[in-house]
C-alpha cells in the first residue's frame, strides 16, 4: 500500500468504461494465462497507455492514464469521470483553485474466488496527495477517522455507481490492498530478488466491499480534474507459498496543536501472540502532512530498541514519504540528521510476539490559528500513521489500538 495514498471508483463503471467516455481496450494479454506468465511478462502488464485526450490536456495528466488490464489477469480501478464530454459528470471530479478534498468511491470486488497478487500500478493526475485502495467491513465496527468520514451503518454500501465520489465512511477496521503517495507507482513482485520473499503474495477474498479513496489539493489558479487509475496483476495461486497482510498503524487521533507550539505524538503496535516464527516486517511507510518536521520509527526486538526509519519534513511543504523495504536484497541509505536526509535500517526485520513497533511525529503549528487536528488536510491538519506489509499473515491486518 504505499507511496502517496488515494483510492478508486465503482468497479461496475470501471470495468466497462476504463479510461474514457467510450469503452477502452484492455491491456493485451497476448494469449497469456496466470500459469504461463513469467515475472518479466507480469512486469509489462498493467502499465499500457490508453491514449486519453480530453479538454484538460496532457499537461494536466491525460498522459497518466493506464488502460484496464485483461480481467483474467488482474483488476482495474478508476476514480474519475465516466464521460469527459458530460459537463455534469466532469463537475463531480473537478476541484476549484484553493480547494482540498478527500473522498471515496465504493464497489464490490468482481472476484468470485480468492485471488492473489504481488504486483500493482497506480497513476494520478496533478494535485494528488494520496490514494488508498482497501476493503472494509461494512458493518461499521469502530469509530471513523478523517474530517469527512461518517461511520458505516449495518447496511452495506455496495456501489457508488455513476453518482460520483462521496464521503469515505472509513472506520478503523479496514484492510489495505495498496496505496500511493506519488503520482506514479509501479511495484513488480513486491520485494523481488529477496530469497525469503519468494512466493509472497497478498489475497483478496471473494466479493469484498472495496473502497478507493483519493486526496487532492488544488494549489493552482485554475480548476483541476481529480483522477486516479490503477491495476492489480494477479499471481498464479500455484506459485504462492506465503501470504502477507497490511500494516495499518494510527496515532495522534486526539491531537490539537495550538498555533505557535510544537508537540510530539507517539504510537505503539505489538506483534500479535499468534505470529509465526519467521514473522517479519516487509515494508513500512510513514504518512504525515506539511507540519511534521520529523517522523521516526523504532523496532524493539528481544528488548533491544533500534531506529529503523527516519524522515524529515519541511514546514509548509507537502511531503513525499518513501516506502522502506527490509529484506536481504535491499540496501537502504542511512539517515543523515546534519543534512535532514531520510534513511532507514537494512536487512530482514524479524520480530516475535511481544516485540513492538513505535513511531513518533514531531508537529509544529506555525500558521494554523484554530489549532492542528487529526484530519485529511495537508496544510491545516495532520496525521501520524504508518502503513506497510508484514508476512506471514496472522490471518488479519496488523493494527494498533490507537489512543483517543
Amino acid at each position: 500500500m504505499l507511496s502517496r495514498l488515494t483510492v478508486i471508483t465503482s468497479l461496475a463503471v470501471v470495468a466497462s468504461l476504463g479510461c474514457g467516455s467510450s469503452p477502452a481496450p484492455s491491456s493485451s494479454s497476448g494469449g497469456l494465462t496466470l500459469a504461463t506468465l513469467t515475472p518479466e511478462e507480469a512486469a509489462g502488464l498493467g502499465t499500457g497507455a490508453c491514449n486519453l485526450h480530453t479538454q484538460f490536456g496532457d499537461v494536466d495528466g491525460d498522459g497518466m492514464c493506464i488502460a484496464p488490464i485483461d480481467p483474467s489477469l488482474g483488476m482495474h480501478f478508476h476514480y474519475g469521470p465516466t464521460n469527459y464530454n458530460d459537463a455534469t459528470e466532469v463537475a463531480k471530479y473537478t476541484l476549484q483553485p484553493g480547494d482540498e478534498v478527500t473522498d471515496c468511491v465504493f464497489f464490490m470486488t468482481p472476484n468470485t474466488e480468492t485471488v492473489y497478487f504481488n504486483s500493482y500500478h497506480d497513476r494520478m493526475r496533478p494535485g494528488s496527495h494520496h490514494m488508498l485502495l482497501y476493503i472494509q467491513n461494512s458493518s461499521g465496527s469502530g469509530p471513523s477517522i478523517g474530517n469527512n468520514g461518517i461511520q458505516l451503518t449495518s447496511t452495506p454500501i455496495v456501489e457508488t455507481g455513476s453518482n460520483g465520489p462521496t464521503d469515505c465512511n472509513q472506520g478503523l477496521s479496514f484492510r489495505m490492498l495498496f496505496g500511493a503517495q506519488t503520482a506514479i507507482l509501479d511495484i513488480d513482485g513486491l520485494t523481488a530478488n529477496a530469497p525469503e520473499n519468494q512466493g509472497l503474495a497478498v489475497t483478496i477474498p471473494p466479493t469484498q466491499q472495496g473502497v478507493l479513496q483519493a486526496h487532492f489539493i488544488n494549489a493552482t489558479s485554475k480548476p483541476l480534474l481529480r483522477e486516479v487509475w490503477a491495476n492489480i496483476v494477479y499471481t498464479d495461486p500455484a506459485t504462492v507459498t506465503q501470504v502477507g497482510d497490511p500494516v495499518s498503524f494510527v496515532a495522534g487521533l486526539n491531537m490539537d496543536v495550538p498555533e505557535g507550539q510544537s508537540q510530539s505524538f507517539t504510537g505503539t503496535a505489538t506483534v500479535p501472540d499468534n505470529a509465526a516464527p519467521d514473522f517479519r516486517v516487509i515494508m513500512l511507510t510513514p504518512h504525515y502532512h506539511a507540519h511534521t518536521t520529523e517522523f521516526t520509527i523504532w523496532a524493539t526486538v528481544a528488548g533491544q530498541k533500534q531506529e529503523v526509519v527516519q524522515e524529515y519534513g519541511i514546514l509548509g511543504v507537502a511531503p513525499e514519504p518513501r516506502a522502506w523495504y527490509f529484506d536481504s536484497a535491499k540496501q537502504n541509505p542511512l539517515p543523515d540528521p546534519s543534512t535532514q536526509t531520510a534513511g532507514s535500517a537494512s536487512g530482514i526485520l524479524h520480530m516475535q510476539p511481544g516485540d513492538t513497533i513505535t513511531w513518533e511525529c514531531d508537529i509544529t503549528n506555525n500558521n494554523v490559528p484554530g489549532g492542528i487536528q487529526f484530519a485529511n488536510a495537508v496544510y491545516t491538519g495532520e496525521m501520524c500513521n504508518v502503513f506497510g506489509l508484514y508476512a506471514p499473515t496472522t490471518g488479519q491486518p496488523w493494527q494498533n489500538t490507537p489512543t483517543f
